[in-house]
């Protein structure tokens, strides 16, 4: 049975290791990648944009990639806005559009509000949506010019950690709280105008783990939104499993633990497990 295993936010070259967990290396990474076929890599999977950590972000991802050729799983990467490359993808469909993958910066008009660069960011997110054209791929294309303007904002590179941050800019815990808070209905609203027929939603990007079922909206339709958290700080990541079968489709949340300097998958489903049933004409 095929298995995709989806994971976000590892923020490869980024020097913070929070709680104890191993630093983010292949062989440290490796065990997650034992049961499946094909690997999506939702977005800020490593610092290529950041002048004082992209050569060690370069060489892990570099590595960490050589890995998942040797063990012959296919892989795709979508960008985040920490990794925005043309040459790559900003969203998957899958399973005839019922579930949609993208990495979540384009939710809302704010995609960092906490941060120095938030001002040049939004600016220039919104003069990108002016000219592209009102499509789920302009959307993704003007959050990629956003993106890269965080990292032409010299600011961006004098922030401290996230938790120095945070002891002298209280308010912003404020702002994160906000922020979090309506992540998932700007994720729902999102997919009512350009995924209609999405069940599902794989996001990271806000570093909030977690899942939602969220109703009325635009369209009246649930959508489940999930969010596999971060492997930096504040969140503990999580990872979405989906097994392929000719009858069902069956969408899993693992908790991702560390044992022995080693990241692995929980052996036991987090939450809550949904079941797409296929038609009967669909079968294979």
């Amino acid at each position: 049975m095929p298995r995709t295993l989806i994971l976000s936010d590892l923020h490869l070259g980024f020097p913070d290791v929070p709680c104890g967990r191993p630093l983010r290396t292949a062989e440290a990474l490796a065990p997650l990648l034992e049961s499946a076929d094909h690997l999506i890599l939702n977005g800020d999977t490593a610092e290529i944009h950041h002048i004082l950590h992209k050569e060690q972000a370069a060489r892990l991802l570099d590595a960490t990639l050589d890995l998942v050729a040797r063990t012959g799983i296919s892989v795709t990467r979508i960008n985040g806005n920490h990794d925005f490359d043309l040459a790559q993808p900003n969203f998957v469909d899958l399973f005839g559009g019922e579930i949609l993958v993208t990495h979540g910066h384009a939710f809302s008009d704010s995609m960092l509000p906490w941060t120095p660069a938030h001002k040049v960011m939004t600016r220039t997110l919104l003069a990108a949506r002016e000219r592209n054209e009102k499509t789920l791929e302009g959307f993704l294309a003007a959050a990629g010019e956003a993106s890269l303007a965080q990292w032409n904002e010299p600011a961006t590179y004098r922030e401290p950690t996230a938790l120095v941050s945070i002891g002298l800019h209280p308010m912003r815990v404020a702002k994160v709280l906000t922020w979090w808070r309506k992540f998932p209905r700007d994720a729902a609203r999102f997919v009512d105008r350009f995924r209609p027929d999405a069940k599902f939603v794989i996001c990271g990007h806000s570093h909030r783990a977690g899942t939602w079922m969220v109703g009325a909206t635009s369209t009246g339709i649930p959508r489940h939104i999930i969010n596999t958290g971060s492997f930096t700080f504040p969140s503990s990541p999580r990872a979405v499993l989906i097994d392929d079968s000719p009858t069902e489709l069956s969408v899993e949340i693992r908790a991702i633990r560390h044992r022995g300097g080693r990241y692995m998958l929980a052996s036991r489903v987090e939450a809550s497990c949904w079941r797409i049933q296929r038609p009967a004409s669909a079968a294979r």
